[in-house]
């Protein structure tokens, strides 16, 4: 089986792909496989990861007419051409297709060529790309149920894929891989791909204002080129039991030792939180497009796995309020670990990499 896998963009759109990746040469070693995409994240991750890449014309499209949304629509035309060469050179059985604006030319082609289209969508309120190739789509993956209607044909619930080193970590091994104490209530902070730098700050600052600071440890994740910063801050404001890190690998071992996570509500994090089961305080970030961060954690909240905090009220005082009120209520604290355990999908991955393969099958029949 030949399989094309476009992605781009963000992190939120490219490790889904890696994910899907992994498991079908899991499922099936023979798989081939290569990753187009253009000129962001995904030309360094995907060849560090070992895949074969090839690059193609894309821009994001604008929300507003501009001589820059001339420029995208041009980007697009000669991206879709290349994929349109790409697609007829390597004739693949199917097209996956993350989401994000390099899906579109590389989808675009897909549809031209009568390849099997299957999109992957990770956010509770759909991305336009995938909206708009939807129709022409021979399957699409959902995150969740109440996606589902803006999907109506050909869907199926599948959670969003995430990569093998996000679970089944060891807690012993993480407490002393980071200097933790244990136990001792340990919070992971996750600032994402984009954006952190507001709940970076106001991370920091709540760490002094805690109830019994001592009683509590923090493994940050600041992003990388961060931590120096952020751990000369600890020191000046005396923030007991404070570790930052630029970027964790293998953080299936954070995971494991974490009680408490703040973080952004990008899909893959979230994904890869609830498959831990694990109870959030979700803070989104206020310019990712459409709103999509705030949907994705309105639903954490609604099926009680989070507490919500929205950029524009995030402060010290209240991120130090929310978590001293979670500490101070363990019930609470189990009640929210088992609603994210429920939504969790730590097999999605592989029930993608099914569905490629029920695409791939019924065409060739």
């Amino acid at each position: 089986m030949r399989v094309v896998i476009a992605c781009g963009g963000t992190g939120g759109h490219i490790y889904p792909g890696l994910a899907v990746a992994a498991a079908l040469r899991e499922r099936d070693p023979r798989t081939e496989i290569l990753f187009i995409g253009s000129r962001g994240l995904e030309g360094r991750l995907v060849p560090q990861e070992g895949w074969p890449f090839r690059r193609v014309s894309a821009r994001q499209l604008p929300r507003r007419p501009s001589l820059r949304a001339l420029w995208a629509l041009g980007a697009l035309a000669i991206g879709m051409l290349q994929s349109i060469v790409i697609l007829i050179r390597l004739r693949p059985d199917v097209v996956v297709a993350t989401g994000g604006y390099v899906a579109a030319p590389v989808g675009a082609a897909a549809v031209l060529l009568r390849i099997p289209l299957l999109l992957q969508e990770q956010n509770v309120f759909a991305g336009m790309t995938n909206r708009l190739l939807a129709r022409w789509a021979a399957a699409v993956s959902l995150p969740h149920e109440r996606v589902r209607m803006q999907f109506p044909h050909q869907a199926m619930v599948t959670g969003v894929p995430i990569r093998g080193s996000a679970v089944g970590g060891g807690r012993d091994r993480a407490l002393l891989r980071f200097g933790l104490h244990p136990g001792v209530f340990t919070m992971l902070v996750l600032g994402g791909s984009q954006g952190a730098q507001s709940l970076n700050e106001a991370m920091l600052a709540a760490a002094a204002q805690l109830r019994d600071a001592g009683s509590v440890q923090i493994l940050h994740q600041t992003g990388k080129g961060h931590e120096e910063r952020s751990r000369t801050r600890a020191l000046e404001i005396q923030a007991p039991r404070y570790v930052a890190v630029g970027y964790i690998e293998n953080i299936a071992d954070a995971y494991a030792c974490a009680d408490l996570v703040v973080c952004r509500a990008g899909a893959g994090t979230l994904a890869e939180v609830t498959a831990n089961g694990l109870p959030l305080v979700a803070v989104p970030y206020p310019y990712a497009a459409a709103g999509h961060q705030e949907s994705n954690a309105r639903l954490m909240e609604a099926e009680g796995a989070a507490v919500v905090v929205l950029d524009r009220d995030l402060s010290a005082a209240r991120l130090a309020e929310v978590i001293d009120a979670l500490r101070s209520d363990p019930a609470r604290l189990r009640a929210m670990a088992e609603a994210s355990r429920r939504m969790g999908r730590p097999r999605a991955a592989a029930q993608v990499a099914e569905l490629v393969a029920q695409v791939a099958r019924k065409e060739q029949r």
